[in-house]
């Protein structure tokens, strides 16, 4: 008020004070850049305001508005030194910035910084220990060699069989062929009984020479007995040790089969008691073995196979048979021995022997 007391003057006149430093406007063209790059995202997800970017709005100046405007008040873009256009850029683009940082943070960037900054990824978390990847190496090695020996045994015991059963499909038809086709063995005047004399002809290896029977095994039970005791031709059958004695002839006929795998044909060798007959099939005659014993050698016994088993240069006068096989089953540490003797030679004209028709 003055000194003549006017109305509406303060007697004491007050000093402005000076209104506080605005933060400066960062340049129009930044902004605007960054608006029209942050306007593109929000172009992909037009999704509404939340409360955060309200507030983060808010901080950078720019008004909370959701919805459409109310009566009375418009969108207006704020008026700054560089002109409408900026104005309105970087209006747009504090806006903008707020919703594309709510937008990483939801991806996992890192939101944390001060709002119109950049966010950077959030750092990865720590290396996994080398034992845990040395665990897991290991881990799958011994799942795919567990794979490899499941099928390796598949393969073992259940393929291979097929392999030999075509083999002796085929085996078969070439021996009756050929017996077909051969002469009755004629006995010579004054000669030996014709029941004495085997008639097996030269064959090669890998030929069939007989057919073995047991009756234990069941009337099914009739493997093909093939020429020699290679690897490769046990996978055909039975085989027969060559040098040997012949089936019903005097001395030690060797024969040597699988236990396991390739038809298996002697699996169930470790069944056979004293007394039980095995038949050998030739051309023209049958010859039946009596079991008198069986015995576990180790694998490198070799006389067991001599013309008197047991008796290295002892001459034989008795028709004997030898069946040998690996023990245990899946294994070759020892070698399963099945000794026989012959009981009675039967031709064929005088039909099968008792033991395969009483059953």
């Amino acid at each position: 008020m003055s000194a003549g007391g006017t109305p509406g003057e303060d007697k004491h006149p007050r000093t402005l004070l000076p209104a506080p430093d605005s933060p400066p406007e960062p340049p129009a063209g930044t902004q605007a850049e960054q608006g029209a790059l942050v306007r593109l995202e929000d172009l992909l997800d037009r999704s509404p305001r939340t409360a955060e970017q309200s507030a983060d709005a808010a901080l950078v100046g720019v008004p909370a508005q959701s919805g459409r405007p109310t009566s009375g008040q418009e969108d207006t873009p704020t008026v700054q030194p560089g002109g409408a256009a900026a104005g309105d850029a970087v209006t747009g683009g504090a806006r903008d910035e707020a919703r594309y940082g709510e937008r990483r943070g939801e991806n996992g960037w890192n939101t944390a910084a001060a709002p119109g900054t950049l966010r950077s990824p959030a750092a990865p978390g720590p290396p996994r220990p080398i034992g845990g990847r040395i665990a897991r190496v290991a881990g799958e090695l011994m799942i795919t060699a567990g794979v490899v020996v499941v099928l390796f045994l598949g393969y073992q015991l259940w393929i291979t069989d097929i392999f030999a059963s075509r083999s002796q499909d085929r085996i078969r038809h070439d021996l009756t062929t050929a017996w077909a086709r051969q002469a009755p063995a004629v006995p010579e005047p004054g000669g030996p009984a014709a029941d004495r004399r085997p008639a097996i002809p030269p064959v090669e290896l890998g030929d069939g020479i007989a057919v073995l029977r047991v009756p234990r095994f069941g009337a099914d039970y009739a493997p093909v007995v093939v020429e020699g005791v290679t690897t490769e031709v046990l996978r055909r059958g039975p085989g027969h040790f060559p040098g040997t004695a012949a089936p019903g002839g005097i001395g030690n006929f060797v024969l040597s089969g699988h236990r396991t795998t390739y038809g298996k044909p002697f699996s169930r060798v470790d069944e056979l008691k004293v007394g039980d007959p095995i038949v050998v099939e030739v051309a023209d005659r049958y010859f039946t073995y009596r079991v008198t014993g069986s015995e576990i050698v180790d694998p490198h016994r070799l006389d067991v196979t001599y013309p008197v088993p047991g008796r290295l240069g002892e001459m034989p006068t008795r028709s004997l048979m030898t069946l040998t096989t690996c023990h245990p089953r899946f294994s070759a540490k020892s070698r399963l021995i099945v000794f026989a003797e012959l009981d009675e030679t039967r031709d064929k004209s005088k039909g099968a022997p008792p033991v395969l028709t009483d059953r």
